[in-house]
């Protein structure tokens, strides 16, 4: 049931998450910027012409405005791969989906068992980084093996990923732990652009780093900028560690450390970028500091720094947890499609766009939409014929 008034709280999420400013709508609805934040501060109430037009500007529905959240959602912060460049209008939009993929896992929940987010028990978390990272590789049976693909093994552990692609060139990534109604989760949000499978493995690599290394320990919106650089390498020490593992790694690399093209033989292998793996063997000191300036001017030479061998064979992965799931609700005839946006509206008083629940969970575009049933069908003539 929808509330009587309207909310300016969704206006300014629904305003923020389109990354337009008060001035910019304001212009767009035709009103003035005091307005605006009269709507937004309640204060006001805009005309039902005004709310068309928010509506069709900011593309949710009028009931989204006049609804209010019917759950409790307390974030730990959020941890943004290329923060220290991002801007926080490239921030914000992220901060949103992270809030409704938690709750849209949260709702299918209701229907369909999840794996459940390991709990932080037997890593010792004063040992090194390298040896956090064994600890997890070992507590998750990968060993010393190459890791194929870490979205599906972090789906696989009862993490939550989604892939929305929202234009934040300076965001790869972000995650954070949040809890709905007191159900904790463990967001991964990639920033579905332009980039290749080796590369988003160690972007997904990096938050879990986050997720063992920090999440349990601080709001990183509350750092200052020298403590989150220093949380950012940590992070991105784990990832070199989890996913190439100094002793295999090692005996490697040390076949033909300085050849590049030896390096495409090891991508193939430990599913990482050469890059990182350049990177890692002289972080290693398998390479001297004037070998690996050499060969990052080879690799600039060659072009590799954007297009590396293979970046175009192998896709990006795609999560499917949730995909799987709504999957489920609508072949097992739980809930039609079109059903899904309804009741997570009932449940949670969000009515998200449906092409968003779609991106969210990954199904396929109009997967949520109405469809109308097949009433009639072609006669088989043949048949008719025969009888």
């Amino acid at each position: 049931m929808l509330h009587a008034k309207f909310n300016g709280d969704r206006l300014r999420e629904a305003r923020r998450f389109r990354s337009k400013s008060i001035t910019e709508l304001a212009d767009t609805l035709g009103v003035t910027k005091q307005m605006i934040s009269k709507y937004e501060n309640m204060n006001a109430s805009p005309s039902r012409d005004v709310v068309f037009r928010m509506t069709q500007t900011l593309g949710f529905s009028r009931e989204y405005f006049y609804d209010k959240d019917k759950f409790e959602m307390k974030s730990s912060g959020t941890f943004f791969r290329s923060r220290l460049t991002s801007t926080q209008k490239e921030k914000v939009p992220v901060e949103y989906v992270k809030k409704w993929a938690a709750v849209l896992r949260h709702f299918l929940e209701i229907y369909v068992d999840f794996p459940e987010l390991p709990k932080i028990t037997n890593i010792e978390m004063h040992s090194s980084i390298e040896e956090q990272a064994q600890s997890l590789r070992d507590d998750w049976d990968i060993g010393e093996k190459p890791v194929d693909n870490l979205m599906r093994l972090l789906e696989e552990k009862g993490f939550v990923v989604a892939s929305v692609f929202n234009g934040a060139e300076k965001v790869d990534a972000m995650s954070s732990y949040i809890k709905i109604d007191g159900k904790g989760y463990y967001i991964i949000i990639l920033e579905g652009g332009n980039y290749s499978f080796y590369r988003e493995q160690f972007s997904i690599a990096h938050e879990l780093g986050h997720w063992l290394l920090h999440s349990e320990q601080v709001n990183p919106q509350e750092l200052e900028m020298e403590e989150y650089k220093k949380m950012e390498q940590e992070a991105n020490e784990f990832a070199a560690n989890f996913l190439l593992p100094k002793i295999p790694f090692q005996n490697d690399v040390k076949v033909d450390p300085t050849n590049l093209d030896y390096y495409i033989t090891l991508k193939r292998k430990w599913n990482v970028s050469i890059a990182m793996m350049v990177m890692r063997a002289f972080s290693l000191g398998i390479i001297n500091s004037e070998e690996y300036k050499r060969m990052q001017r080879q690799l600039s030479y060659r072009g590799w720094r954007t297009n590396e061998p293979m970046d175009s064979v192998k896709h990006i992965s795609e999560p499917i947890a949730m995909k799987q799931a709504v999957e489920l609700l609508v072949e097992n005839s739980i809930l039609k499609g079109y059903e899904i946006p309804k009741e997570f509206m009932a449940n949670y008083g969000v009515a998200l766009p449906i092409s968003l629940i779609e991106q969210i969970a990954n199904v396929d575009d109009s997967y949520l939409e109405y469809k109308e049933p097949q009433i009639v069908s072609l006669v088989d003539i043949r048949k008719a014929n025969n009888s």
